[in-house]
This record gives C-alpha cells, sequence and structure tokens, in this order.
C-alpha cells in the first residue's frame, strides 16, 4: 500500500472502536444511530466495505451479564460473519480477538504463539465466542483471498469514564469505598487503549512484514498486584476510604456454582465469573509484538500511564452515587 490505503473500522461507535477509526483516521462504519458525516451505518456500508484496503473488526460485547454462549456467538461471528462477503481480495483485515482466548496460564507468560485455551478464561462462554470467530475468519480469509491478522489486547483502559476495571476502582474509592483484592500478590495485566492504537497504526505501516494469521498479543509492559494497585490509590485518595476485602477466590468458587439468568441482576453465575478475572493472575508477553512493530515500550512505562491515570481519577470530583453492582460488573473487560 504505496499511496494512503482506504481504512474502514467497524464498531467505531464502540470504546475500542472509536480509539481505532480516530488514531487510524479511517471511516466510521456504525451499528447504532449515525452522529457525523463520517458515520456510515452497517446497513449501508457495503460500497465502502468492498473498496477499503483495511477493514478493522472491532464489533461485538464484552462480558455482560445476562448473556448466554448462544448471544456471544450471534454478537461476534454471527455480526461479522454478515459483512465478510464484503472485504475484497487482497484487503488487510485487523480483527479485534481478545488474549482471554489463551486462556489461564499454568506458570508461562503467554505470547503471540501460545496455544489458545479459551475453555480456561474465567468467563469461558465469552472467550469461546471470540476464538470461534478467530477460527471462523482464519477459514474466510484463505477461501476468500484477503490477509487477516488478530490483534489480542488484555484488559482495556485509558480514560475517565471508560468503564474499565481500573477506572470502576477509582469510582468506588473517590466515594469513598476501597476494594480490598484478595490474593494480594495476585498480578493485573492490563492494557492502555493508546498501545493498542499504536500496534494498529504500526501494523497498517509495516502490514508486508506481518505474515497472514499473525496474532499479537497487546498489553502493557508491566503488571501491577492488587496490593501494588490499592498502594497507588491509597497515595492519592483525597480522603481515607473505607476498606472492603474481596476474597476473590472464594467468591470465585462459590459464585460462579449459582444459575445464569437472562435477567442481568439475577445472574449470579457471571458475577462468579467477574470474581474470577480479579484473581486471574496471569501474565503475557507482549514484547513479540512490539519487537515485530518497532513500538519503544518504555514509553508506557507505569510512572507514564497507569499512575497518572489513578492521580487524576482520585482528583476528579466524585460522581453521582451508582450501584456498586454496575460499577463491579464492568470490571470484567
Amino acid at each position: 500500500m504505496a499511496s494512503k490505503p482506504l481504512i474502514a473500522v467497524v464498531g467505531a461507535d464502540g470504546f475500542v472502536g472509536s480509539g481505532l477509526a480516530a488514531a487510524l483516521g479511517a471511516e466510521r462504519v456504525v451499528y447504532g444511530p449515525c452522529r457525523s458525516d463520517r458515520d456510515v451505518h452497517i446497513s449501508q456500508a457495503e460500497p465502502l466495505l468492498r473498496q477499503a484496503d483495511v477493514v478493522v473488526n472491532a464489533s461485538g460485547f464484552r462480558v455482560r451479564r445476562g448473556l448466554t454462549l448462544d448471544d456471544y456467538r450471534r454478537c461476534h461471528q454471527g455480526s461479522t460473519s454478515a459483512f465478510v462477503p464484503w472485504v475484497r481480495k487482497g484487503a488487510l483485515f485487523i480483527h479485534m480477538s481478545s488474549a482471554h482466548v489463551l486462556g489461564k496460564s499454568r506458570t508461562e507468560k503467554l505470547g503471540n504463539d501460545a496455544t489458545p485455551r479459551p475453555e480456561s478464561y474465567p468467563s469461558a462462554i465469552y472467550s469461546i465466542a471470540k476464538y470461534e470467530c478467530d477460527q471462523y475468519l482464519k477459514k474466510e480469509a484463505d477461501e476468500r483471498g484477503f490477509k487477516v491478522v488478530y490483534l489480542r489486547p488484555t484488559i482495556l483502559w485509558e480514560r475517565l469514564g471508560d468503564t474499565s476495571m481500573i477506572d470502576n476502582l477509582c469510582k468506588l474509592a473517590r466515594r469513598g469505598t476501597m476494594l480490598r483484592l484478595y490474593p494480594r500478590k495476585a498480578r493485573h495485566h492490563l492494557c492502555n487503549l493508546n498501545i493498542l492504537m499504536e500496534v494498529a497504526c504500526r501494523l497498517v505501516e509495516y502490514n508486508s512484514e506481518v505474515p497472514h494469521g499473525t496474532a499479537l498479543v497487546v498489553a502493557d509492559p508491566y503488571t501491577v498486584t492488587s496490593e501494588e494497585l490499592e498502594a497507588m490509590m491509597l497515595r492519592y485518595a483525597q480522603k481515607k476510604p473505607t476498606v472492603v476485602p474481596i476474597p476473590s477466590q472464594l467468591c470465585h468458587a462459590l459464585v460462579r456454582l449459582l444459575p445464569h439468568s437472562s435477567t442481568p441482576a439475577l445472574d449470579f453465575k457471571t458475577w462468579g465469573d467477574i470474581f474470577g478475572v480479579f484473581c486471574l493472575d496471569t501474565v503475557y508477553d507482549p514484547s513479540q509484538t512490539f519487537r515485530m512493530l518497532r513500538i519503544d515500550p518504555s514509553r508506557y512505562a507505569m510512572e507514564k500511564t497507569l499512575e497518572p491515570f489513578v492521580r487524576q481519577a482520585l482528583a476528579a470530583p466524585a460522581p453521582a452515587a451508582d450501584p456498586v453492582a454496575v460499577s463491579v460488573q464492568n470490571s470484567a473487560r
């Protein structure tokens, strides 16, 4: 692609898609109402996608209470299969997969070449549906002659109000409640959205050097334990919060045995999965992704990203009180 490629982001009205569309200067394909002249509704997107040199697929729900395996299959592979026939031969298809398809690590760090074990992730129905979509796209790409590359980010975060795990913990702290997550030494491997946006931009730039079918793990160049995260939040809290202990492993083991319900408020099984994410303690290895795409990981060190975010979040005025359940529910991102 010697000249400037035509790029389209499908799902550009979502948190991830909107960031990718802005970073790539892409045409925006949306599922909701069109809010600008650059928005194209998915029902009208066929002419655009047939011409696009690069299609970025950022559609599909994250973990949500009340959803079943069939629901996740419909919103991931189902929605993707509706527009894949429009992708032209020779195009680059960048698919937003998830590091969650790699499952829980035993001892090793999970990198680009790790074997997917989606059934071992706490929210297995979500990760299984995501991996099935990955496999579907590989088959379609091989048959139709386009190139697919998978981006596998960990738990995404970036700005105030993004409803990420970090954002929700900070919201609770500003209201005076600090969740003390156990085990204290469990590591959280997050992903700043800015890293994902740079990976996408570099992937377009170095497209010819990245083989068809490549899966790129995308994560912060550091991990943070529950203990370290709490200490950081206490350092910047405006007033001393009330500490509420959360025994994540016990909650995961017990609550996930309760029944699943299509009514979100009664879907206790997904609550159990969310507690499992709190104690996952799985570490990823994004170093091969950084090297392949010539990204300097030092630009995303903790003191340049996570610490300023926490400081700003806890300095902000406390938001209107919401039910704690709503805040914590979104944390399994």
